[in-house]
């Protein structure tokens, strides 16, 4: 498992998160854990109506801190839903930092063929956004590089998922790039540098000239992904 990396303000965010959500469920809150970039999850024994509403009132707060709600799920629901959600799940699994309590990932192993298919949903998927993002956009410069800058992030998941089905873990932007190349034959240039967009958006005008290639080597990685269930 990799750390989240948080630096000491969004840690001390969590910490205040932590506390407003032991006050609303008392003894049935079971951990909190963050991933980078402002996302986390909650872990309890119960939930119902009732704290969603307690809950409620708490969200401004932590969007001041540059945090969104927590996914907030009971114990039983986070393993009863791991072939449900393998992508999402796998992604917590290998980048989190617990905040407070014990997450139930204790023995925790999700399936290589659910992984497998969420990858190739997520890559069909990644594809069809680029694609109608691109139409969207009507050749406006600004709109092609909102999009390229949208597209991070669920490039970034979709990789790191990839390598989990290799049983490989990237421990940053540019060895993930590296992988890329090496197993999908996607540009390991390209690649990071699109990568790169999430903690620099101003370079992202400056990638606008190279969508034709970054849609190519998307739709190469589909191509990749799709022949998985021909082995």
């Amino acid at each position: 498992m990799a750390s989240a990396a948080l630096d000491q303000a969004a840690r001390r965010a969590y910490d205040r998160m932590a506390g407003d959500l032991r006050r609303v469920f008392g003894d049935r809150f079971v951990a909190l854990v963050a991933s980078d970039r402002g996302s986390s999850a909650a872990f309890v024994s119960t939930l119902d109506a009732s704290d969603l509403d307690a809950l409620g009132p708490l969200a401004d707060a932590w969007h001041r801190e540059q945090l969104s709600a927590p996914l907030v799920m009971t114990v039983d629901e986070f393993h009863r839903s791991l072939d449900a959600f393998p992508a999402e799940y796998q992604t917590l699994l290998d980048h989190h930092d617990v905040i407070t309590g014990r997450p139930p990932f204790d023995g925790v192993r999700i399936h290589a063929d659910d992984l497998r298919r969420a990858c190739e949903v997520q890559a069909r998927g990644h594809l069809i956004h680029l694609r109608q993002g691109w139409i969207e956009a009507a050749s406006h410069h600004g709109g092609l590089a909102a999009l390229i800058e949208r597209s991070a992030g669920p490039l970034r998941a979709l990789l790191a998922n990839i390598a989990s089905v290799y049983g490989e873990h990237p421990a940053d932007d540019m060895a993930l790039a590296g992988f890329a190349h090496r197993v999908t034959g996607m540009p390991e240039d390209l690649v990071r540098d699109v990568l790169a967009v999430t903690d620099a958006p101003q370079k992202t005008a400056a990638l606008v000239p190279a969508l034709p290639d970054y849609l190519a080597a998307c739709q190469r990685l589909w191509v990749f992904i799709d022949r998985w269930r021909a082995q």
